[in-house]
């Protein structure tokens, strides 16, 4: 991966792909904060996120300078499989683009529980939705300790889609933050870049993350995660003092029977010697 010298983006290539990709960095970067949010959002995962990659191609040059995501309900689960409404709405914000002058040239989203691949259901959306043989789809894997890995996935010259694996997997380290802005977990998602066209729509809070929404995900695992610990030591010390208490009650009950048994014993005991008197 190496800039190119004559725009300020970074180039992606791989021989299968009949065309070069490049991108801004800054814009590649909002999407992995809104990926790694929506990451922390929920335990186990979160909650994974899409939207369209704005830009143009020229001569085999594929550019991504902007994005708009795009909402989606989670009406199937926490993966980013769209219902009807989805579809709704990224064919309202596609329209919308075009309305603008703006082209779309792709789509990404983000993959929590499975590694870097393009599924059927992405294959469905990518032919459904991004049906030009130069359009490419970007996959984000967001992780909780490594760095956010990526891979572009695109149509071969007989239109196949090598979806098992990206032909050119690459980490997506943190940019330094912008000029003037405040390093700080709580602070506003930072503004697009100057060189980057404005998002189409703001992204929505329960899919896209919230700022800061990394160090609450992160609290709210722990205080998730002490709850259960919690519980479960309350659950066993139930247990316990139940089994516990059975016990002392068959102790108890043998005791009660061994001492009638015994008063039995010498009654019959001393029966039996009067008796013999």
């Amino acid at each position: 991966m190496e800039r190119s010298k004559d725009v300020p983006l970074v180039s992606w290539s791989a021989p299968q792909c009949p065309f070069e990709i490049h991108y801004l960095p800054r814009v590649l970067d909002d999407i992995r904060l809104a990926a790694v949010d929506a990451f922390f959002l929920a335990p186990h995962g979160g909650v994974e996120i899409g939207g369209i990659l704005v830009g143009d191609l020229e001569r085999k040059r594929l550019r991504i300078t902007g994005y708009a995501p795009v909402e989606c309900e989670h009406a199937r689960g926490p993966s980013f499989t769209l219902s009807d409404r989805d579809r709704e709405r990224l064919a309202e914000v596609l329209g919308r683009l075009g309305t603008q002058g703006r082209r779309a040239v792709g789509w990404y989203h983000s993959h929590t529980r499975s590694e870097i691949l393009f599924s059927d259901a992405d294959r469905e959306i990518h032919q459904r939705f991004f049906p030009e043989a130069w359009q490419a789809a970007l996959v984000l894997r967001p992780h909780a300790f490594q760095p956010t890995r990526a891979g572009f996935f695109f149509r071969e010259a007989d239109g196949s889609v090598h979806g098992e694996a990206s032909y050119g997997e690459f980490v997506l380290e943190p940019l330094p933050p912008r000029s003037g802005e405040v390093v700080d977990d709580e602070a506003p998602a930072p503004a697009p870049s100057p060189e980057a066209p404005a998002i189409a729509e703001p992204p929505h809070p329960e899919t896209q993350g919230k700022p800061g929404g990394r160090r609450r995900g992160i609290l709210l695992t722990m205080v998730a995660c002490l709850a259960a610990i919690l519980l479960a030591y309350v659950f066993w010390l139930r247990v316990d003092l139940q089994t516990q208490t059975e016990r002392a009650d068959r102790a108890e009950k043998s005791l009660t029977d061994a001492r009638s048994q015994l008063k039995t014993e010498q009654e019959k005991h001393g029966a039996s010697t009067d008796a013999d008197w």
